[in-house]
């Protein structure tokens, strides 16, 4: 049987690591087992769910490399859902409730009041044909709710072994809203069978929600897919991760110039998920991954792991590679080239556009860091014999050494004057290496730029 996964989203938000981790997992199973993966957009909520976020989400889907093999959009299938309805409302497995948001909301605190958790008290389970007919001419307009019988719901979870579920627990819920929309829940189910799903792979949050779609499978004769459920994803202080903080959302860690690749990895490793060494490109990441291999325990994202392994990556990519992910993110064309330079010194890829204007531009910005550096006399005296070695005719690539000569001095002395005035900053490449890509005029342009401005005006820093 061929293995069919799906990544359903809710166009509600931006796409957060918590859920990217939840796709990467779908998408790496079916990959490795030779199956399908599918994306389905529930957007049946029409207050909450919005195209604009449908758009980013699937950008950013196709900016980590998680190509899908087909799509269906909940919105466009409201006959379908309600088709089930009418079956199960036929067939006597679900029933009209008439009951007012107020009527609801008054059972609700009767049970926290009592220690319960809330329920519907299924007060419209047996009504009859005529009191129906009558609250219709009211004006009320019913929902369907699904008739839970009793018993318990069991099942075998992927994760987390055996789950059981008492049904008294649940209530009769709703499957079809007032206007005629499904709930998760119902939807969730016929969709996942029309698709042809064999497992659903989820987070752990929706463990609850599987003995009803469990009792909705069975109502209609639905075959039972697998389920797996994958442990939540918290921040430092134990919080679920949110679609609106820009530092967890994939569309952030891309602004932040993350790798599609070092994310993944490092959403792999979050799984617990056992590998030969820390740092996987995308075949070592399918060969590694076992669905049964993941950890029971939650995992807290922490941005720093993250870092060290998008170092890590850069320094294994290919210049091309580089230059084609720092291009689409900067909107222009950069030259792979000039990024072998700083490979050593970044950990993402702003750090390389940090870095690019010592190269490209006639004087780069100066850094905080560097403006004072160079406020000192001693850097003031440095630069200036600099300024006038180059006017005498030494190339750039030889004034390291023409300054030692000139000045006596070496080391931190020496260079770190130097750097401040030749790139504006004090960390970087090693200044000979910058000194051989820069022509005598730019060199000429940032030493003087770096001179303190004298009584008569001369423009320095």
């Amino acid at each position: 049987m061929e293995v069919r996964v799906r990544f359903a989203p809710s166009p509600t938000g931006l796409l957060h690591v918590g859920n990217a981790r939840l796709v990467l997992y779908n998408w790496l199973f079916a990959r490795k087992e030779g199956g399908r993966f599918l994306l389905r957009i529930e957007d049946t909520d029409r207050e909450r769910s919005f195209p604009e976020y449908e758009r980013a989400i699937l950008e950013d889907l196709r900016w980590m490399g998680l190509e899908w093999d087909g799509m269906l959009r909940q919105s466009e299938r409201l006959p379908i859902y309600q088709d089930y309805a009418r079956r199960l409302l036929e067939e006597g497995r679900a029933y009209p409730c008439y009951c007012t948001p107020e009527e609801l909301e008054e059972m609700r605190r009767r049970c926290l009041e009592a220690g319960l958790p809330p329920r519907y008290d299924g007060r419209c389970r047996h009504l009859t044909e005529r009191e129906r007919r009558r609250l219709s001419s009211e004006g009320r307009r019913p929902s369907v709710r699904f008739l839970v019988e009793g018993g318990k719901t069991a099942f075998h979870d992927l994760i987390f072994g055996e789950q059981a579920f008492g049904n008294e627990q649940l209530g009769d819920f709703v499957i079809l809203r007032q206007d005629r929309t499904p709930t998760y829940n119902f939807a969730c189910v016929i969709d996942d069978h029309l698709m042809g799903i064999t497992h659903v792979i989820r987070g752990q949050d929706h463990l609850p929600n599987t003995p009803r779609q469990i009792m909705i499978y069975e109502a209609l004769g639905f075959p039972l897919p697998q389920f797996a459920h994958i442990p939540l994803l918290t921040d430092r202080e134990g919080r679920p991760l949110s679609k609106r903080e820009g530092a967890t959302t994939v569309r952030g860690l891309r602004q932040q110039g993350i790798l599609p690749v070092a994310l993944a990895n490092y959403l792999v490793l979050l799984g617990g998920i056992e590998a030969k060494g820390e740092v996987m490109g995308w075949e070592e990441m399918r060969e590694a991954f076992r669905l049964e291999g993941i950890s029971r325990q939650g995992a807290t994202f922490d941005i720093e792991k993250l870092l060290w392994l998008n170092r890590m990556h850069l320094r294994r990519m290919k210049g091309e590679e580089i230059s084609r992910e720092l291009s689409s993110l900067l909107g222009r064309e950069v030259d792979g080239e000039k990024l072998e330079l700083f490979r050593e010194n970044v950990t993402t890829l702003l750090d390389f556009a940090d870095f690019l204007p010592i190269l490209e531009e006639e004087v780069p910005p100066m850094k905080e860091e560097a403006r004072k550096l160079l406020e000192g006399s001693d850097a003031q005296e440095v630069v200036a014999v600099a300024l006038r070695v180059v006017e005498e005719g030494v190339r750039p690539e030889g004034l390291l050494e023409a300054m030692k000569r000139r000045t006596g001095k070496e080391g931190r002395a020496l260079f770190l004057p130097l750097r401040a005035a030749l790139t504006g900053r004090t960390d970087g490449p090693a200044l000979g290496d910058i000194l051989r890509r820069l022509d005598p005029p730019k060199v000429i342009s940032r030493l003087k730029r770096a001179l303190v401005p004298e009584e008569d005006g001369t423009k320095g820093i």
